[in-house]
């Protein structure tokens, strides 16, 4: 399936009207169709394509309810971030509010992926981040980190408070692991990294210096007030990580 929002009034203009059939330019949504498959480059008799009129956000969104496809995948041009276009509020929206898990593609794809980089806050939402991972990208590189924000750190770095507060973090990280559904052979090949840093800073630098080419995090299906009064990382690492980024949608545990 693929989806494309018409966002403006299409190519109906006024000095098109009122000319024969054949001198007028063709149907807006039929023109983007054709577009779409002449870009696949080959036969899928299966691809149904959507084009709707409307704000990207809703026409996506609505869609992906409709639909339920098991993955949505964005592209990103090379010269477009996500804070201020319309694609940066489809991955917003998608990311707060999708059903399915969101695979946001910022490079040209160049083989598998063979380097995941996972976030992890130690919540369930991201243990089931690295739990889809593994499982989806079984021979990969697979480093987990957890970025925090240590209080006072200029005062108690050096200090053994400091050193305390790292070993709990990393008692932490072994809990986590512990009750993450992963085979032994993956909880082997797993890199754990514990950094002292914001989220989004210390994964983007990782993956620019050690070149993963997917990053994953775990979410759930949140409010938008839930994101303006918490400020969740999730939006921010998204948009600050150099790679693709794989949002899984996690199922809330019932009861």
């Amino acid at each position: 399936m693929a989806v494309h929002a018409l966002e403006s009034e299409g190519l109906d203009t006024p000095e098109h009207r009122g000319l024969p059939s054949w001198r007028r330019p063709p149907d807006a949504a039929a023109l983007v169709e054709r577009q779409i498959r002449e870009d696949i480059r080959g036969e899928l008799p299966k691809l149904k394509v959507i084009v709707e009129e409307g704000p990207a956000p809703r026409v996506v969104l609505e869609a992906v309810q409709r639909e339920r496809p098991d993955l949505v995948v964005l592209g990103l041009g090379r010269s477009r971030g996500l804070g201020g276009g319309g694609l940066g509020r489809t991955v917003d929206e998608l990311f707060r509010r999708s059903p399915t898990s969101v695979l946001v593609v910022k490079r040209r794809p160049n083989g598998p992926y063979s380097h995941l980089l996972v976030g992890a806050d130690y919540t369930d939402e991201s243990r089931r981040g690295l739990e889809v991972a593994a499982r989806l990208f079984p021979t990969a590189v697979l480093a987990l980190m957890h970025a925090y924000e240590m209080p006072y750190r200029a005062v108690i770095l050096d200090t053994q408070l400091g050193r305390d507060y790292g070993e709990m973090e990393r008692a932490t990280a072994r809990e986590f692991l512990a009750r993450a559904d992963l085979a032994e052979e993956t909880r082997e090949r797993i890199v754990t990294l514990i950094e002292d840093g914001p989220p989004e800073v210390r994964m983007s630098n990782y993956v620019m210096e050690q070149g993963a080419d997917l990053t994953v995090i775990g979410a759930f299906e949140r409010s938008r007030l839930f994101h303006v009064m918490i400020v969740g990382r999730g939006p921010r690492i998204v948009e600050a990580v150099p790679s693709d980024v794989l949002v899984v949608r996690a199922e809330r545990p019932e009861g």
